[in-house]
């Protein structure tokens, strides 16, 4: 399993410490996620909300394929990105 994965439009998303994920370093926008929902490669998507305290970042999770390989995608929704 290659350490790092090249996800189109999103970037570079690196295989988490537990070996479970691939996980982008940066927030993406809620435009970026809405175009990870229209992708053929993209199976299933989970978002969910951030708390109300601010402690946890609105997030997603996607079940994805690429070149015959599934993998896990996750990442953080963010405002700034």
């Amino acid at each position: 399993m290659n350490t790092h994965k090249e996800v189109p439009g999103l970037g570079i998303a690196r295989l988490d410490g537990g070996g479970l994920a691939y996980r982008l370093a940066d927030p993406v926008t809620t435009d970026d996620v809405c175009g990870l929902a229209r992708q053929q490669w993209c199976r299933r998507l989970e978002v969910s909300d951030a708390s109300s305290d601010g402690r946890r970042p609105a997030q997603f999770r996607a079940i994805c394929e690429l070149d015959g390989e599934p993998f896990v995608l996750v990442g953080r929704i963010g405002e700034g990105a």
